[in-house]
């Protein structure tokens, strides 16, 4: 996830408290939704102040209420926030699932996922929606945990790369003429060749460590959540299974091995996982959730062993790329300058 998803899923975190205790207290969907999108406008007041605050509650009912046409009603300005934008689809009748379906962020499409299922499969929102608040919570700070642990290897990696300009600039400031050495010499322009080679390599080297150390599963245990929230309005499994499988290939999120092989959606971890509840005469939906919440375990910590392993790791392109660059392009000058100098005085 980058830094704008991560912001989305802790957002959508919240969002989905807030509605979760709208319709708890007997508010309707639609309007839950209106009230979200007023108190998304009041969360800027302390920054706005009073004034601006005012201006901005005026500007949301206004937008609600604006008499766009139908089908282009909660398309209208694509800057607004989310709630906004959903509250003025549902004005103009489209469907929350399909909305929260179309957003580019994956939480904002999980919670899409969420909603269609429980109109399909008749579960009830409210505690659906409240159990899964804690859901998007852990994306949040999961994402925001292993962002922090890939900080410090990626800024030294970068720091690193300073390196052979930092070997110039002292030749330069002890009086040699590094550059001239560098660009006027045979030798010189050979150090710059071999130099800049390892200079392309290494940065290409930490790119591609650092991507893969970022590579990991997206909103893992997922599929069981939404699979635990489908057999609160009770369906049965065989029932829910394809409808979330469904609901996470329309929001583009049941693609990949992960969503079949880990989520068990296809016949395996699901099976097993009621097959326990059966034996243990406990309810499966509560099962299937401590499952989701142990897979995104497993997935923070392959995460944060992944991102501390990247600081080892990265030490491969710094020992066989930048410091003989290094060598090249700060130290092999400054020796050819001090050898020249020594040989003119002779």
């Amino acid at each position: 996830m980058t830094e704008h998803e991560v912001d989305a899923a802790e957002r959508t975190a919240a969002v989905v408290e807030r509605l979760a205790a709208l319709l708890a207290g007997g508010t309707t969907s639609d309007s839950a939704w209106q009230h979200v999108a007023s108190f998304a406008a009041s969360e800027e007041s302390p920054r706005l102040g009073r004034t601006g605050w005012r201006r901005r509650a005026s500007w949301v009912e206004t937008r609600l209420r604006v008499g766009i046409p139908r089908p282009a009603r909660w398309r209208a300005a694509a800057g607004d926030p989310v709630e906004l934008t959903i509250a003025r689809g549902v004005r103009a009748g489209e469907r929350v699932g399909t909305m929260l379906r179309e957003r580019e962020e994956p939480s904002w499409r999980a919670l899409g996922c969420a909603w269609s299922l429980a109109e399909s499969t008749g579960a009830p929102l409210a505690r659906g929606l409240g159990e899964l608040a804690q859901t998007f919570r852990d994306f949040g700070a999961s994402e925001r945990e292993v962002q922090l642990a890939l900080a410090g290897p990626s800024s030294a990696a970068r720091l690193v790369m300073a390196l052979p300009a930092v070997g110039i600039l002292l030749g330069l400031a002890l009086g040699f003429d590094s550059l001239g050495m560098l660009f006027g010499t045979p030798i010189g322009l050979a150090c710059l060749g071999g130099g800049a080679a390892l200079m392309v390599t290494a940065h290409l080297w930490n790119r591609a460590l650092i991507a893969a150390a970022s590579r990991r599963e997206q909103l893992p245990g997922l599929a069981l959540d939404l699979t635990a929230l489908g057999m609160l309005g009770g369906a049965s499994v065989a029932a829910v299974r394809p409808l979330v499988q469904r609901a996470l290939d329309d929001a583009a999120l049941g693609t990949g091995r992960h969503s079949t092989a880990r989520t068990g959606l296809g016949g395996g971890r699901v099976d097993r996982v009621l097959e326990l509840a059966r034996e243990a005469g406990v309810p499966a939906a509560s099962l299937l959730r401590s499952e989701a919440a142990l897979e995104r375990r497993d997935a923070r910590a392959a995460s944060s062993k992944q991102a501390a392993e990247l600081g080892v790791r990265l030490m491969l392109p710094l020992g066989l790329c930048v410091l003989p660059a290094f060598l090249l392009l700060g130290v092999a000058p400054l020796i050819l300058a001090v050898v020249t100098q020594t040989i003119s005085r002779l």
